[in-house]
């Protein structure tokens, strides 16, 4: 038995064992490979063997020893789990000889996890599943789940939609409290709630959206005045009659935005609520938030108000049936076009231009580019991809919605706490790239920084009028921060503003309706919620997490579609570019995939501040170049495309213009 002296000397040396090693914590990184890493802090990242990342799972936050192999390069050993958040996921089901696993959807994550014969659920063989995680390998490397649910087999009509659902734990069904609310809820609780509101029902307001739609958020109105006009839009009222703090808002924030799924929508408010009571449908008695503003003759925005209304719109006209009547007023009984609202859109078409170019002038107008909807056939596979231009209905609606949003994020800013959309421009670590091309093409004329707004705005210009190639204008684009909520009114680069939110959608994203509140407190002198960094973070990744949903849903059905068309050619826009080659859009139907210049007969340079991909022939790549491609392969488990190019490249002299890839407004 050691004695008193002995235990202590024994303490003494493995404290100086452990303080002799370099211990630091991190979140563990996975790659498409068996290694991994660990980011430090400060971003750097740690080397981790494939043994040492047996022990964890990405995402994990672990303390590690970083030690030197004899060629100088550091590595590190795990030394303690700290947190691990892969609680929940979605895999697909294997089963090699005896044994049962899962291979685990996760990024970064290439193992299998054994599932235990008590743990399988009845699932079989490529079942798609939910599991859960019920044994970490951080003591042995040999982790183990169970089976929650089997989502379905791989073949079923709708997986997908299912799949990306569970995937992203979205929530899609209505809890029973939620529901009780919805179904108390009618058209007398719209009469209840007209009193002591404005009444605008007679004046004939108009809904523009698509064809389809029938959760409408807005309606305009506008008459000329001496010195230009007043606009008077009508956003749809859901906070009237959905009290806060009750199970219908919850859910609403929790949700935080209708996901677009192809073919099956997932509404974050109840249909009988966004479709019915509070969507501003024509010909009914509606609740409304009216932005009432008056605007110059120069498009500049004037005095505003805010306040809560009832109205009865006219009419729902789709964009096609306005462009259509634009471009022929004459023709407006046949286009089914009220003479009530017949000069309304003739007005409405002379502000919306005089708006835009008031934007073009002071602050900074996005590109357009064609968008793409996917049809789905009773298989719930994609029948066909239609293109859907933009045209001067779009740019009405576009228009009144960003002078409506500019007022609302005026309005909050008294408040000690609001909620903005927020845009830092170009990426801290890339401005100096881009700077860098930019002096080589404007000198002395180029911006010193790009950490202001001003600046910025100065930039994007120069690039929009400069023709030179490659094209600096879609190189500022692909290095483009993403838009974030912020508590108060910062800049946003994008949209050339000094304060920007958005208002104009409460039937379909959370922080929309959220900020209806807001502006109702203001109204009544109300005290103001204030969010905490943490509520932001939380409403930001819901957001995140619903396109990655729609995204990942997407791609799966687009690489259904194009696996059969592996011998045709397609005419494609070069949209991204990395050293290992280019991502490029399909023009004909959106579709994306990846042409690596690994595979091809001669080797490729990048330059990363140009963005191209040079060869010693000259051979060049570069944004918004036009290729022909063809499908080369797929990676199923990824849903990547890859494409192989067709033909030679051809140099031209202006590259196909690409659409801007700041954060969108609406």
């Amino acid at each position: 038995m050691l004695n008193i002296d002995a235990l202590q000397q024994l303490k003494s040396l493995k404290k100086d064992i452990k303080d002799s090693k370099e211990i630091v914590q991190g979140i563990v990184k996975g790659s498409n490979n068996r290694f991994g890493f660990v980011t430090l802090e400060g971003g750097k990242d740690i080397y981790l063997s494939p043994d040492e990342m047996l022990k964890v799972f990405p995402g994990d936050e672990v303390q590690i020893e970083v030690k030197k192999d004899e060629k100088g390069k550091e590595f590190g050993l795990i030394e303690k789990l700290i947190k691990s958040n892969l609680k929940r996921f979605a895999g697909k089901y294997v089963i090699k000889g005896n044994a049962h696993f899962v291979e685990v959807d996760v990024t970064g994550m290439s193992r299998w996890i054994f599932i235990p014969p008590n743990k399988r659920n009845k699932a079989q063989e490529h079942d798609l599943i939910d599991c859960k995680v019920i044994q970490h390998p951080i003591r042995n490397g040999k982790p183990q789940a169970e089976v929650l649910k089997v989502i379905g087999s791989i073949n079923k009509p709708g997986i997908e939609r299912e799949y990306v659902i569970c995937k992203h734990q979205i929530e899609s069904d209505w809890d029973k409290d939620a529901l009780a609310q919805t179904n108390s809820l009618s058209e007398q609780t719209i009469i209840d709630q007209q009193q002591g509101r404005r009444d605008l029902r007679s004046l004939p307001f108009v809904t523009i959206d698509a064809a389809s739609t029938t959760d409408m958020d807005d309606a305009l109105f506008v008459e000329t005045t001496e010195d230009g006009w007043t606009l008077k839009v009508a956003i749809a009222d859901p906070t009237a009659i959905i009290p806060a703090g009750s199970a219908l808002e919850k859910t609403a924030l929790r949700r935080m935005t209708s996901i677009y799924f192809p073919g099956e929508p997932l509404a974050m408010l109840p249909e009988s609520i966004s479709t019915q009571l509070c969507s501003l449908l024509p010909k009914v008695d509606r609740l409304a938030l009216i932005c009432e503003i008056k605007i110059d003759s120069q498009g500049g925005l004037g005095d505003y108000s805010i306040y809560e209304a009832t109205i009865h719109s006219r009419a729902k006209l789709s964009y096609e049936e306005v462009a259509a009547f634009l471009e022929a007023p004459a023709d407006a009984h046949d286009l089914k076009v009220d003479s009530d609202v017949a000069p309304i859109l003739e007005t409405l078409a002379t502000l919306t231009s005089t708006l835009k170019q008031w934007r073009a002038d002071n602050a900074l107008l996005g590109d357009e580019r064609p968008d793409y909807r996917l049809r789905l056939n009773e298989q719930k596979k994609i029948a066909a991809i239609d293109v859907i231009e933009q045209n001067a209905a779009h740019d009405i609606v576009g228009e009144c919605m960003v002078a409506a949003n500019r007022c609302a994020a005026d309005f909050l800013q008294a408040l000690p706490s609001g909620l903005f959309v927020t845009h830092a421009g170009i990426r801290s670590e890339r401005q100096s790239n881009v700077l860098e091309v930019a002096r080589s093409r404007w000198a002395d004329n180029t911006p010193d920084n790009l950490t202001e707004k001003e600046n910025y705005v100065k930039l994007v210009r120069l690039a929009q009028q400069d023709q030179t190639l490659p094209p600096i204008k879609s190189i500022i684009a692909r290095q483009h921060e993403r838009s974030l909520f912020s508590s108060t009114a910062n800049p946003h680069f994008g949209m050339g503003l000094d304060a920007y939110t958005t208002f104009t959608s409460p039937l379909r994203k959370g922080n929309d309706f959220y900020v209806h509140r807001l502006i109702k407190k203001k109204i009544n002198a109300e005290p103001a919620n204030i969010l905490s960094d943490s509520e932001l973070e939380s409403l930001q990744e819901q957001i995140f997490t619903a396109r990655r949903a729609v995204n990942e849903m997407e791609q799966w059905l687009k690489c259904q579609y194009i696996e059969p068309l592996k011998d045709q050619t397609f005419e494609a826009t070069v949209v991204r570019m990395t050293s290992a080659g280019c991502q490029v859009r399909i023009n004909e139907n959106g579709i994306e995939g990846f042409v690596s210049t690994k595979a091809m007969p001669v080797k490729y340079s990048f330059d990363p501040n140009l963005m191209t991909l040079t060869s010693k022939a000259k051979d060049q790549f570069m944004l918004d170049q036009q290729v022909n491609v063809c499908l080369d392969s797929i990676d199923w488990k990824r849903k990547q495309i890859q494409f192989k190019v067709a033909a030679k490249p051809e140099q031209q002299d202006t590259p196909k213009t690409e659409a801007s890839e700041a954060p969108a407004t609406e």
